[in-house]
């Protein structure tokens, strides 16, 4: 009975509870009534009952000043004593004593803030014994001032009492919810402190540049890698003031970027892209290539509130590839010359059909065929090479895309003879074009080389027609195919087919550069394959 919780602990005034309040405000109140009652008229302070309500009441406040330096539930003695203390006083005969009773309300209100049931409940109890009964008051029998007395006083003081405990249970219990919640907040605030120091962390450990806007533009985020590229540090300042001070350039790297058309600027208007490529940093000055994605942040009603951007330090890997594609560029002109005086040579060599034996013929027909391959395989790899430049220099005529087909199908029709190889055209009418000659028939001748090689003794069917504004060109095989898992990474230089790549000689550069040629004829090309069932590729290109 001696324990006491801590929503139940009070302030403390000089080292008292704060409860001891109600005591000595009682004390001085009743001190001063009684004051008052021996100035009108002493006898009452003269019978055994005033002396013992008296001697109760000291009792009290001695137990008060005891244990009101303790968080002690005994302290509630206090304020049963007094009760009891004013109940003997307001028995008194003289009416002017009874009212001290009223001063019950003074304990009454203490034990209903307590918050305890049974001391609540024995305050109601107590507040019964301040009823004035008959014989022991002044009157011998009750009029209708002492009725409304007996009735009034102890239903104040049980009323005042219930609606403190009352409101004070229900004061505890919001305490209660609020501790709760609050340690709750806290453990919830810990923990996304820690969630957010780990996501810190591992934005800083990433090898990316990361940074964060929100809608107007103001920076939430930037990791480690981003703050400290070698650029930023160099130059002094953010990110977005190097792109809004015109540090961006596209892929020809002196060709400015406009500010609202950057990296950062196109991802603050909520655009979401991927693999974007710019170099940063002035043409006269050391510049930097990056590569970044973007990816648009929302609010709950779907506003847009904020942008996230990764970027990737791609400078190394663009100045390799450059590197590489001069290197081929370089050798693939070197090997032109001698091959072109192969070729030269082999002409004349045929051209004197009298002084050929047949069996060099034969010889020579196979040093054809191979040096024919040499040309075709050298043209792609300078076609390669160009095309790193992203912008394929092409010069479009109007040119009859059958008759192209015609003239692709007679350079091959040799080397489809000598694989047994049918091929058909199928071109009932005229598909006029804009097209850079020359480079569709290194497309188109490609793609023919391509289903010539892979279907032996095989058929090759070459279909032109015109369709709603644009010129459709079908070359359909009998040949290996391709399987269905690899006709993504098909078209991708240097990539073979794993059907190909032990019986049939190449380096996976055909579909790569036919596909650059057509895309920069504003064209496109698809392709449908089953494996050991053929392969038709199919070229679309605007009419104008």
């Amino acid at each position: 009975m001696t324990g006491i919780s801590s929503a139940e602990r009070t302030p403390r005034w000089f080292g008292y509870r704060a409860d001891v309040a109600f005591q000595v405000a009682m004390l001085l109140l009743v001190a001063a009534a009684i004051a008052v009652s021996v100035a009108f008229d002493p006898a009452p302070l003269q019978t055994v009952a005033s002396v013992i309500a008296v001697a109760i009441f000291g009792t009290a406040t001695v137990l008060a000043l005891i244990l009101g330096r303790f968080d002690t539930v005994w302290l509630l003695v206090v304020p049963v004593l007094d009760m009891i203390a004013l109940i003997v006083l307001r028995q008194l005969p003289q009416d002017h004593v009874h009212a001290i009773g009223y001063l019950a309300i003074l304990p009454a209100l203490w034990l209903g803030w307590s918050g305890r049931a049974p001391f609540a409940a024995l305050a109601v109890v107590l507040s019964v014994g301040l009823i004035e009964l008959p014989g022991l008051s002044n009157t011998e029998s009750l009029d209708l001032e002492h009725a409304l007395r007996n009735l009034l006083v102890p239903s104040v003081v049980a009323i005042a009492t219930t609606s403190t405990y009352l409101a004070v249970r229900l004061m505890r219990s919001i305490i209660r919810s609020l501790v709760s919640l609050e340690k709750r907040t806290a453990e919830a605030l810990e923990q996304q402190q820690r969630a957010s120091k780990l996501i810190d962390a591992i934005v800083d450990a990433v090898d990316t540049g990361v940074l964060a806007f929100d809608a107007d533009g103001n920076q939430l985020l930037v990791n480690r890698r981003a703050k400290n590229h070698p650029l930023v540090v160099e130059a002094g300042v953010a990110s977005l003031e190097l792109e809004a001070e015109g540090f961006l350039y596209e892929l020809d790297r002196v060709t400015p970027i406009p500010a609202g058309d950057g990296i950062i600027g196109r991802a603050l208007q909520g655009e979401e892209f991927g693999d974007r490529i710019a170099w940063v940093g002035s043409p006269d000055n050391r510049q930097y290539a990056v590569s970044a994605s973007a990816r648009a942040l929302f609010d709950a009603e779907g506003n847009f509130a904020g942008t996230v951007i990764a970027m990737n330090d791609v400078t190394s890997y663009l100045e390799i590839i450059a590197a590489k594609d001069d290197f081929v560029a370089s050798v693939s002109h070197e090997l032109r010359t001698p091959l072109a005086a192969i070729v030269g040579y082999l002409e004349l060599i045929e051209d004197d059909e009298g002084d050929v034996p047949e069996n060099v013929r034969k010889h020579l027909s196979v040093i054809d065929r191979n040096t024919q391959r040499l040309q075709r395989l050298i043209t792609d790899l300078l076609a390669t090479a160009s095309e790193g430049d992203q912008d394929m220099k092409i010069e479009r005529r109007p040119r009859d895309i059958r008759q192209l087909c015609e003239v692709v199908l007679e350079g091959f029709a040799k080397t489809a003879r000598n694989s047994q190889v049918r091929l058909h055209l199928h071109a009932p009418d005229a598909a006029p074009a804009m097209v850079d000659e020359a480079r569709m028939r290194q497309a188109i001748g490609n793609l023919v080389s391509n289903s010539i090689k892979f279907s032996p003794a095989g058929t090759v069917d070459v279909t032109v027609s015109a369709v709603d504004g644009s010129v459709v060109v079908s070359i359909a095989d009998t040949g290996v195919g391709v399987p269905a898992g690899e006709l993504e990474a098909i078209m991708s230089r240097f990539y073979r087919a794993t059907t190909v790549r032990e019986h049939f000689p190449g380096m996976g550069l055909g579909l790569s550069v036919s596909r650059a040629i057509i895309e920069a004829h504003d064209g496109s090309i698809d392709i449908l394959s089953e494996d050991e069932r053929g392969t038709t590729v199919t070229v679309t290109l605007p009419a104008q």
